[in-house]
């Protein structure tokens, strides 16, 4: 067995875990709990090294939506905002090549886990996310990605 087979079983366990005590438990925000649920690297939760790292920050490389993804779309959402932009999913998947070929590797479900989990962390107000999934103008799956996190519902393992 390599170090990465037992990184990566680590990696499986925590998440068991993580989720486990959040649904049971009522223990971390939604953000943190929907980022293990979907496999998207909680970047909001990172530490500046003044404080013990979270346990995401052992297992970067695990994660399905990496943490350069994350940093990258929320650099161009953040621009987005700041330039009140208007910017639509349909927009951004043909930025990204979704609906094409995407030579950076994205796909539809990375686009709508993370910006689910950006939602979630607070980040935005509600007419930039309004504007982002505006009916005919996003696909019906992502119209569900300013709904409640329910955690009976939304955690299963």
């Amino acid at each position: 067995m390599t170090e990465n087979d037992v990184m990566g079983a680590l990696f499986a366990q925590q998440r068991m875990q993580i989720l486990h005590i959040g649904k049971h438990h009522d223990e971390f925000n939604d953000a943190y709990l929907h980022a293990w649920e979907s496999g998207v690297y909680p970047l909001m939760s990172d530490t500046d090294g003044s404080v013990p790292r979270k346990p995401h920050e052992f297992y970067a490389q695990y994660f399905t939506s990496s943490k350069e993804k994350v940093e990258f779309l929320l650099k161009r959402l953040d621009d987005a905002w700041r330039k009140q932009e208007g910017l639509t999913f349909y927009g951004l998947e043909d930025e990204l090549g979704v609906r094409s070929f995407s030579s950076q590797g994205w796909d539809r479900c990375d686009l709508i886990n993370i910006c689910r989990y950006l939602y979630l962390d607070g980040c935005y107000d509600d007419e930039f996310w309004s504007a982002l999934i505006e009916n005919g103008k996003c696909p019906s799956e992502a119209l569900s990605l300013t709904s409640k996190f329910q955690r009976e519902v939304d955690i299963y393992f």
